[in-house]
């Protein structure tokens, strides 16, 4: 008998493309024979819909010409015997979903409430992540108050309100700022002079409150694939070349230029020790089902720091997640099968 699987796709976040591109990678690779679908897509307003399943390409503006509004999204959501939100950043990878899951007592792919809301905030990711020893480069937290203020939040939680000459001081330029629950590099800028850091600062206030400041370090971007639950399987080390400064939402999903590489072009020992800090990240944050770890090597001194924990990782047809489990010997379709069997593991 098939088992009766909701893929949703879409939501309320600034990923909300990637989520649809991610989706129709994943349709496109589920076996049909072995799962009864039905496919939900989450509007930027919130209004759930169910979808046709033979939607081309849920990328097209298109994707809701055919779409019936869903009512009752309890009770749908109860009918199901699995899962799969193939959804990114807010509302689809920070717990609140994962919550709704929960309540309906429906098995789901991906991390649990607590590893899915600590992994989405990278302040506290941060934060726990130290306790184990895991490096990472010299940072600051700031917030940006109900107020309207932006102001320095310390180890002890104290509020310092000199947020330019506290930047300037223990971190310097060129420094990134990242909004701290944003993903796909939406919300990330470097910043090369005072001049241009309030304003950067306040365009990362758009996409969230919580904001991560980071030191530049001149660093080759490292990423792995996490699958399992009790005794979880982690990939090769692959390479992000990405064309230009840093890896933006643009060159990520646009610039043909960028590359990956698989393994990395890096010290097999430097690989190795990768591996296992990503394997103990996320055993940390008790991690379920898949995660993707991100890292940065030093280019000078060879240093490794963790960059992020990805609990929903992209499924597009070029993201590094899939790529990575199929130089494993995982092909798409057979992942695909296997986070849905991890799913029930309770």
């Amino acid at each position: 008998m098939k088992q009766k699987l909701i893929v949703i796709c879409g939501g309320q976040s600034s990923e909300h493309i990637v989520s649809r591109m991610s989706c129709t990678s994943v349709l496109n690779n589920l076996n049909k024979d072995k799962y009864d679908v039905t496919l939900v897509g989450i509007d930027k307003d919130g209004t759930w819909y169910q979808l046709p399943l033979d939607i081309p390409d849920l990328s097209q503006d298109s994707w809701l010409d055919r779409a019936t509004k869903i009512d009752q999204v309890f009770d749908l959501l109860k009918q199901q015997d699995v899962a799969f939100p193939v959804l990114h950043g807010a509302y689809g990878e920070d717990g609140t979903i994962q919550g709704l899951f929960e309540l309906a007592n429906l098995p789901y792919v991906g991390c649990r409430v607590l590893a899915s809301a600590v992994s989405m905030d990278k302040i506290y990711t941060k934060k726990i992540l130290e306790t184990v020893g895991i490096p990472q480069v010299k940072s600051l937290y700031i917030k940006k108050r109900y107020d309207g203020d932006l102001v320095v939040v310390d180890h002890q939680f104290n509020e310092i309100k000199d947020v330019e000459t506290t930047i300037k001081e223990e971190l310097g330029f060129p420094c990134f700022i990242k909004a701290s629950r944003s993903g796909s590099s939406v919300g990330c800028y470097r910043v090369d002079k005072q001049a241009d850091l309030m304003s950067k600062l306040l365009d990362a206030a758009k996409y969230d409150r919580h904001i991560v400041v980071e030191e530049c370090v001149d660093c080759i971007e490292l990423e792995t694939a996490v699958l399992g639950n009790d005794d979880p399987i982690v990939s090769r080390v692959g390479q992000i070349m990405p064309h230009g400064e840093f890896y933006t939402f643009e060159s990520k999903y646009e610039d043909a230029e960028s590359k990956t590489c698989i393994p990395a072009l890096v010290d097999q020992n430097i690989q190795e020790k990768i591996r296992d800090y990503a394997l103990k990240v996320f055993k940390a944050v008790d991690g379920h089902g898949l995660s993707r770890v991100d890292f940065f090597l030093d280019k000078k001194t060879n240093q490794i720091y963790l960059n992020e924990i990805n609990t929903l990782p992209g499924f597009t047809k070029i993201s590094m997640y899939p790529q990575l489990m199929n130089d494993f010997g995982i092909s798409y379709s057979e992942l695909l099968d296997r986070v849905i069997l991890l799913a029930f593991d309770r």
